[in-house]
């Protein structure tokens, strides 16, 4: 398993991810049109993704010239570990690193390779470090022996003439939802796959009338793996089969013969005999183009600008747009002339995911008629 072709495109991955931080693209995860040229790459591209490189695979990664060479000290570091150390987010601050041994990464791949046994080709669209992208490009893919093509998520791209029959095309909502305004339409014999992050409503049909043979949408979270799938938007999500169950309030479960019950990552209603409806995160966690970004740091780093006095951060609606929004209050003696300073102090201070797209200015946070926070 982790084959050094694999461990090469994982990396580069790595790499890419990182550049496109530097770059505030939220839509490209990574872009794979060009080769990447390590001379050619600021300084802290290179300094984070080989730091974020040695996290993953638990090494101290030694000077290196290209990318293979990195890639080299990965594998045989693999080797020696047995194990991987994912990333969650970081959007609640330091990045938790979540240890998967080599048993629990093959019993995700062939959890997800069951549901696609008689697929010829996988397309990722996501990123190999983490998890949804991981288990499709190396543990379904090494598990089954199928074919694996990394994509860029770019929309404009001639997606009717890529995909072909008996390709899997693991996505994501934002793309799907581009996708679909593009206009594209898929190949007979195409199943489309999301996940990172809830179906909007009406894409499963959207998705179909498309052209897709076949629509699935995977529930999980870097801290627990994958949880469980369902095939359409009204249906409870059935969890997976490795998952031993504890059907109490709230329901919890754990990794078939592990000590130790954990919880759902979002509060959940129980559909017997195992079926769950995910409700709401439990953490003011919000999706933003599949990355997971925590409304209360996003709040606290503006606070830090002396003119703020009180702010509230929520998701855009969807008429909106696919962003965060803040309502500000200033403190007396400011006013909204300010904003373009307050952007250049958060541009540093957030990631392009959590950057608001937009800034109201008022008297006071907006309530509702029972006092409670509501929408602006």
């Amino acid at each position: 398993m982790f084959t050094l072709e694999q461990t090469e495109g994982l990396v580069e991955d790595i790499f890419r991810t990182e550049l496109v931080k530097q770059r505030r693209d939220i839509l490209a995860f990574f872009d794979t049109a060009e080769p990447l040229v390590l001379d050619r790459l600021p300084p802290q591209v290179r300094q984070e993704a080989t730091r974020f490189t040695g996290a993953f695979f638990a090494f101290e990664p030694a000077p290196f010239a290209t990318l293979p060479e990195l890639a080299l000290q990965a594998c045989k570091a693999y080797e020696k570990n047995q194990a991987v150390y994912l990333s969650t987010s970081g959007s609640t601050g330091a990045p938790k690193q979540v240890r998967y041994t080599r048993e629990m990464l093959e019993i995700e791949g062939a959890c997800v390779g069951g549901h696609f046994k008689t697929a010829k080709r996988l397309v990722t669209l996501t990123p190999r470090q983490h998890l949804y992208g991981l288990s499709f490009a190396v543990m379904f893919a090494s598990y089954y022996h199928i074919a694996t093509v990394a994509m860029a998520p770019l929309p404009l791209q001639p997606w009717p003439a890529l995909l072909k029959e008996g390709d899997v095309v693991a996505g994501f909502p934002l793309f799907w939802e581009y996708f679909l305004r593009a206009g594209h339409t898929f190949p007979v014999g195409v199943t489309a796959v999301t996940s990172t992050a809830p179906c909007p409503k009406g894409l499963f049909e959207r998705l179909q009338k498309a052209g897709a043979q076949r629509v699935l949408e995977l529930y999980g979270a870097t801290e627990t793996g994958g949880i469980g799938v369902r095939d359409s938007e009204d249906a409870p999500f059935q969890i997976n089969d490795y998952w031993e169950l504890a059907q109490g309030v709230p329901p919890r479960i754990r990794r078939a013969g592990l000590a130790g019950w954990t919880g759902f990552p979002d509060e959940v209603r129980f559909v017997p005999p195992r079926g769950i409806f995910p409700l709401k995160r439990t953490d003011r966690l919000v999706q933003v183009a599949g990355v997971n970004v925590s409304l209360e740091r996003v709040e606290k780093v503006i606070l830090q600008y002396p003119a703020v006095k009180a702010c509230r951060v929520r998701l855009m609606r969807p008429e909106e747009g696919q962003r965060l929004k803040a309502f500000l209050v200033l403190k007396e003696g400011h006013t909204a002339a300010e904003l373009p300073q307050l952007r250049q102090f958060l541009i540093s201070r957030l990631s392009s995911h959590e950057m608001p797209r937009a800034f109201t200015v008022g008297a006071q946070l907006p309530v509702g008629p029972m006092g409670k926070a509501s929408d602006w």
